[in-house]
């Protein structure tokens, strides 16, 4: 579940805050701080396959790719699970968060599902710099993708037995390889018990 924090602070005092000394990743919107709640093993691991993917990929290549990293859209600050920039400005300069991602990734959770797909999606939409928005479920093989084509957005799923496109980077590869060694739920069909006849 996320909580937010009652005191009110300006988003400069926000990105100004020592943020490893406090008890956990907050996200900023409309003056508030947000607590983030942790993920499951699962939600890990996505989020280092992922990773290890898109990094694999990149090696030869001047963009980045870097996990839970601050992101700053206008007057909000997230944490995606995965970024990639490819601005200068976000490589050289040594700062605590990042301001030109080019693709955002997000591992959806019960507790973030909605404002993934809800205030976080709309916010991602219209910065400028990014190209792409995924969701990956951690509950069934799924990616959602989200491209930038002006002046809409195109959409995309992916499941099982597919290959997986990010067009804002020139990657494709099978989706089973973001679910490396996670165990899926059965399907709630399967769950339910069998009928007698």
């Amino acid at each position: 579940m996320v909580a937010q924090r009652d005191d009110r602070l300006s988003l400069e005092d926000f990105l100004a805050l020592d943020r490893e000394s406090l008890d956990q990743k907050y996200e900023y919107i409309d003056g508030h701080m947000y607590a983030l709640a942790g993920g499951s093993g699962n939600h890990a691991l996505i989020i280092s396959n992922t990773n290890t993917i898109i990094s694999n990929h990149l090696e030869n290549n001047p963009c980045v790719t870097l996990t839970e990293m601050t992101v700053k859209i206008d007057d909000a600050c997230f944490i995606p699970d995965v970024i990639v920039t490819c601005h200068q400005k976000d490589i050289e300069e040594s700062k605590t968060y990042m301001e030109f991602p080019k693709l955002v990734i997000e591992v959806l959770s019960p507790s973030t599902a909605n404002k993934d797909r809800g205030e976080k999606f709309l916010r991602y939409i219209d910065c400028p710099s990014i190209q792409e928005y995924v969701l990956i479920s951690q509950d069934v093989m799924l990616v959602q993708v989200y491209t930038r084509k002006m002046p809409e957005w195109g959409y995309r799923k992916y499941m099982r037995n597919e290959n997986v496109e990010l067009r804002s980077i020139g990657l494709i590869f099978p989706i089973e390889k973001l679910y490396n060694k996670i165990i899926l739920p059965l399907p709630k069909l399967f769950l339910k018990s069998p009928r007698h006849t």
